[in-house]
């Protein structure tokens, strides 16, 4: 154990790998898992995918038009670190946190690789390698999950009368594609953090309620641009759930991007909300053939929403997107600042650092299976589920104040409450009522932890981590609360866990 004294949101590789011997266990079960295809001329779409050799690379040998490329360095190296022995190319740490996701499901991924430096990729192309375009049709990282995708193949086929293609998910986990272009100049910020990603998504079989979000065939999940940037407030919490999630896990082996968004909140920088172009109040029309119809949900319309509650606007002049709107992230209620992928993953990745990153990616676990084919609300799931992982199997009504809701909060431990503390601190404390509070998890959150947190400890966080005016949020914040409720040590990764 270490102390949590030590803690902060920059990264602390040494919490996660603790000895050097983990390195060749994770090592060998990542050469298991991950399956790397190249492709180097990806407009030849008759192309065959060279198939790297995990197991040479792992043993130093590299051979083959992948390693003898010189316009593809970013994707190298990220093998090497993921392949090969710490000392030698690999990174020990990225190891560790790859092989406990791919965990998840126990599956391999399937990794597609692009030389795109030589120009745009044909439509052809895109669709060949399922590849993600940018504005400028270079790959963009992307990746999916093979159960999700599989499910919606077969139900579109059956509302077409066709016959559906042969299911992935007996063999992979998920896929993801990338190319080297958007890694150059950081386009697409690290890539041993964007490759973590979009690990994640691979790994999340989620419902991404989508059937709320379509209109006349085009899907507002992301507004009406499609676009989502990292600071806005984007109209579906089940796909920021699912940024969220990947962001915080990330933040475990990308220092620089974790204090970049702790910095964000701290300064109370803006948040971005898109001015929806569809006309309030329209309704679902025609649907794509794998979804259901339903009424479109309210949260297409959040800039509407905010302008009827009369939260400031930030204007800027010259504005580069003049399709959004900017406010200051702590004007906005609580239920608003949770539409943001940002906080989701500051929230997640904290207590992933003071409670452990295995004990975050097991409830992950346990939610992704709950939520596999389920709509429901991701992100209440998931507090619900660390929060019974803190409490370790024991009925949450013993861990009441002593006398019920007469007695008085106590000093011992209480780490199931760290996460609904961090989620407080997180919306800037903004909320004033119970019913505020609960509308950060949806209003689907058990009440039973929403009275806890409520009545008996939010004063005792909010007096150890105050922000205001004059008190914006620092990073010791995180360890104080932790603190506050009795948790005085931060839990270090076993040194050797086994894949």
């Amino acid at each position: 154990m270490n102390a949590i004294r030590l803690m902060g949101p920059a990264l602390v590789a040494a919490l996660l790998f603790t000895a050097s011997t983990a390195g060749a266990t994770d090592r060998d079960y990542l050469k298991a898992k991950l399956s790397f295809r190249y492709v180097d001329q990806p407009n030849t779409i008759t192309s065959t995918p060279a198939v790297l050799d995990n197991a040479a690379i792992s043993s130093g040998r590299e051979t083959g038009t992948f390693w003898t490329s010189r316009s593809v360095p970013g994707l190298q190296n990220l093998v090497r670190s993921l392949l090969r022995e710490p000392g030698h190319g690999g990174d020990a740490n990225l190891q560790f946190v790859v092989s406990r996701v791919v965990q998840i499901l126990e599956r391999p991924v399937l990794i597609t690789l692009l030389n795109d430096t030589r120009g745009a990729l044909t439509e052809d192309a895109l669709t060949q390698w399922d590849a993600c375009p940018d504005e400028s049709s270079h790959a963009w990282p992307c990746a999916s999950n093979a159960s999700v995708t599989d499910d919606q193949r077969e139900h579109c086929a059956e509302s077409l009368h066709e016959h559906a293609p042969p299911r992935q998910d007996a063999t992979w986990a998920g896929s993801m594609t990338l190319g080297q272009a958007v890694f150059n100049g950081r386009k697409a910020g690290n890539p041993t953090g964007t490759f973590v990603h979009e690990l994640v998504h691979t790994q999340d079989r989620s419902d991404r309620a989508a059937h709320m979000f379509l209109v006349n065939k085009h899907g507002y999940h992301y507004g009406s641009d499609g676009e989502h940037w990292d600071i806005e407030a984007i109209p579906n919490l089940a796909s920021t759930y699912q940024e969220g999630i990947a962001n915080a896990v990330m933040m475990m082996v990308d220092g620089q991007s974790s204090l970049d968004m702790f910095n964000w909140f701290a300064r109370n920088d803006v948040m971005m909300v898109e001015k929806t172009t569809l006309a309030p109040g329209t309704g679902p029309g025609a649907a794509p053939c794998w979804s259901a119809v339903t009424s479109p949900s309210p949260d297409i319309w959040l800039y509407n929403q905010l302008h009827t509650a009369g939260v400031p606007e930030v204007h800027r002049d010259p504005n580069r997107h003049p399709g959004y709107a900017y406010f200051r992230i702590r004007d906005l209620p609580p239920r608003f600042i949770v539409h943001n992928e940002n906080i989701i993953a500051l929230v997640f990745s904290e207590y992933a650092r003071h409670l452990g990153l295995s004990n975050f990616l097991s409830a992950l676990k346990t939610n992704d299976a709950t939520l596999f084919r389920t709509c429901a609300s991701s992100i209440a799931v998931l507090y619900d589920a660390l929060g019974r992982a803190g409490l370790g199997g024991r009925p949450q009504h013993t861990f009441m104040p002593p006398g019920g809701l007469t007695g008085k909060p106590d000093d011992g431990p209480k780490p199931w409450l760290i996460p609904l503390a961090y989620a407080d601190y997180f919306t800037a404390y903004n909320s004033t009522t119970k019913e505020q509070y609960a509308s950060i998890f949806e209003n689907m959150l058990p009440h039973e932890w929403v009275d806890l947190y409520w009545d008996w400890y939010k004063a005792r966080v909010r007096l150890a981590a105050p922000i205001g005016p004059t008190m914006p949020p620092r990073t010791e914040h995180l360890t104080d609360i932790a603190i506050a409720l009795g948790v005085n040590t931060s839990t270090a990764e076993p040194a050797r866990l086994g894949p």
